[in-house]
């Protein structure tokens, strides 16, 4: 049973316990064996050796508790127990060096009787009857019946702990469901940081910066690197914050210790003289913030007075002037933002996956829960095929999701703020494929959705915005193979940023015709000094993207196309045909201007196409049009992980580019 994110529960009816840092497991004691079983499915019991010895089997149990690594004051210590999460079989320096205790704080299973529909407060004194707090190694933490939620959470943030969870005494247990019946509450603390330099970005920040390396005085006056901070900004305070550090470049580091290599890979050093403000939810034992967030400069401050608190001798977090602690991330940015929302005031979420990510997707079994940048997700059928083999293996969700996850540096700068419409095929591309636009009610709070208030009934109300790879995570986990952006973005829907070149080759087309039709357009917009870039679409065709500046309307954009594709005809008419309906065009080809209008579309770059081995339409160099090995499905899946690694994506320069159409 998960919880839900929220503030702390007001009403009356509450148990309140405190938010433990480690990892979720349930303990299931079974015909003398233990096993510890964790949240996504896996088996971990050969990492905790000193748990298994630790939990008695003269009764057959399952358990709900969290595996903990304690600091040398007795807190949780997530970077602690990240030494013992991923090794089976720890050696017994580890054991010594890292030892790890199991807090259970729930049952649901006693001797073959499932207690599942109890009460909370019924379950809990089952818990306590079975004498847990006397087991080595294993505690029982307190439930706080008597003292609001709002109470709890303030001694949780005096002793730095990481938040509470208030779970309602009358609830029953729902396995696998994130229930409003237990609402999480997580402290984010305040923290005054001296800038030390910045990385560079990349994928959408690829001219901007990547993140901050941030530093704070310890009590000799040193200052000690405390980590980086990548979200959280605007595209306005990426700007801002590279005008003030420019000038302030310096070729060494400003820290007093090293930095280590992968958190400075590329990193541009400057005079330590600029103080910000992060949040952040708690720090590893080695004085690093983790999970930090950008809040701003703080031009009110001195370098030399930022010290951090644990290193000042753990001083208290900072609050607000309330009374409170500072908003967090996912209380500034509404989950649900529709459309009156400004995108450039929202925080920046991630765009790419790590490896340990990666790492936790593989050891998923059938389904389970894959955090993905903060965003915890429940995949489904992760071997189900979808996709069947033609030169290559066939493909599962799992693969889908992957792709998806893998490309999305690529992919989210042409579907930020913008409308997405989802062709899903759950069932794979074998069986009929279908037309998703509306969010579904199960979708997650935290998906950014857009209202279309011109919407009539009967008609798309809500859809989906994709600013994050946890978003196009959760669509291929949905089915959608396929995501194809609107051309307008949220400011305007009604003013396109792309006009739109589509060559749908006919049934009599070959790709050679294509192509002889995309280097027309290639010396027709090279003549007219407009810059585009084409892409192969995966199938059959070639499409091509024009950037245009602010104020045109798709009018404008279809007009031009037109005109444009016209004047390239006219050069072939024996392949080309201007016919609307496809059983009057003879097998030739058709120039289609009409897709430049509001809610057409065409695939995005990086799209899978539903066809076997699933191919990728993809973005190319204009010289590649002479590319005798190109096809218009040449890169698939398993293929376009070396393209990448090889060229860069000649579309994205182009992504905001304000250029005027020239007349014809």
């Amino acid at each position: 049973m998960l919880a839900t994110a929220g503030p702390p529960p007001a009403d009356p009816g509450w148990a309140v316990e405190f938010k433990w840092d480690g990892v979720r497991a349930l303990v299931v004691v079974e015909d003398g064996d233990v096993r510890f079983v964790s949240r996504n499915g896996n088996d971990v019991t050969g990492g905790y050796p000193e748990l298994v010895a630790a939990v008695p089997t003269d009764r057959d149990l399952v358990l709900d508790g969290e595996i903990v690594a304690l600091d040398a004051a007795g807190r949780p210590d997530f970077g602690l127990l990240q030494n013992r999460m991923h090794v089976r079989n720890p050696p017994a320096t580890l054991l010594d060096a890292v030892p790890v205790e199991l807090y259970v704080f729930d049952v649901l299973r006693i001797d073959g009787e499932w207690h599942l529909q109890e009460s909370y407060d019924d379950r809990r004194g089952r818990l306590e009857a079975l004498g847990a707090a006397e087991w080595r190694r294993v505690s029982m933490p307190p439930s706080f019946t008597d003292v609001p939620p709002a109470e709890v959470l303030e001694v949780a943030r005096a002793h730095r702990l990481e938040g509470i969870v208030a779970k309602r005494r009358t609830s029953r247990y729902e396995p696998g469901r994130r229930a409003a019946a237990w609402v999480k509450t997580a402290l984010f603390h305040g923290q005054e940081v001296v800038l030390g330099g910045w990385t560079p970005g990349r994928g959408n920040r690829g001219s901007t910066l990547g993140s901050l390396l941030l530093g704070a005085h310890d009590a000799d006056g040193r200052l000690r690197y405390v980590g980086n901070v990548g979200t959280g900004f605007t595209e306005a305070a990426l700007r801002a914050l590279l005008d003030r550090m420019a000038p302030l470049r310096r070729a060494a580091s400003p820290f007093d210790e090293p930095v280590p290599r992968d958190q400075s890979r590329g990193v541009t050093w400057i005079e330590p003289c600029l103080v910000g403000e992060v949040e952040y939810r708690t720090l590893t034992h080695d004085g690093r913030l983790r999970h930090s967030v950008w809040r701003g400069l703080r031009p009110d401050r001195e370098p030399e007075e930022v010290v951090l608190p644990a290193l000042a001798g753990g001083a208290a977090p900072s609050v607000g002037p309330d009374g409170t602690p500072p908003a967090r991330t996912e209380d500034r940015i509404p989950p649900a933002a529709l459309g009156d929302a400004d995108p450039a005031d929202a925080a920046e979420p991630a765009d790419t996956v790590t490896a340990d990510e990666f790492a936790a997707l593989d050891l998923l079994r059938r389904k389970g829960i894959w955090e993905v940048g903060g965003r915890e997700l429940a995949l489904t059928n992760l071997d189900k095929v979808l996709f069947p083999g033609r030169r290559e293996d066939p493909l599962t969700k799992r693969d889908v999701i992957r792709h998806y996850a893998g490309v999305a540096p690529c992919l989210v700068p042409y579907l930020r703020d913008r409308p997405v419409n989802l062709h899903r095929y759950p069932d794979g591309v074998d069986r009929p494929g279908f037309w998703q636009k509306e969010v579904p009610s199960h979708a997650p709070e935290w998906l950014r959705r857009w209202r279309n208030p011109e919407a009539e009934p009967g008609e798309t109300q809500v859809y989906a915005v994709v600013d994050a790879a946890a978003a196009l995570v959760w669509m291929a986990n949905y089915g959608a193979l396929e995501l194809h952006p609107w051309t307008s973005a949220l400011h305007d829907v009604h003013q396109p940023s792309w006009a739109l070149i589509d060559i749908d080759p006919g049934t009599n087309s070959t790709f050679a015709d294509v192509l002889v039709l995309a280097r027309l357009y290639r010396t027709a917009l090279d003549h007219l000094g407009v810059r585009a870039a084409p892409k192969v679409t995966g199938k059959r065709g070639v499409q091509i993207w024009v950037p245009v500046e602010s104020g045109y309307t798709f009018a404008d954009t279809r007009r031009w196309v037109e005109r444009l594709s016209k004047a390239v005809g006219r050069m072939v008419p024996e392949l080309v045909t201007w016919e609307w309906y496809t059983d009057r065009r003879s097998g030739l080809m058709r120039l289609d201007y009409t897709q430049n209008a509001i809610n057409k579309t065409l695939v995005a770059p990086f799209s899978i196409r539903p066809a076997p081995d699933a191919p990728v339409s993809v973005p190319i160099e204009w010289d590649e049009l002479d590319d005798p090995d190109l096809r218009p499905d040449r890169w698939t899946v398993r293929t376009l992980p070396d393209r990448l690694a090889a060229h860069a994506d000649p579309l994205r320069p182009l992504i905001g580019l304000p250029q005027t159409l020239p007349p014809l």
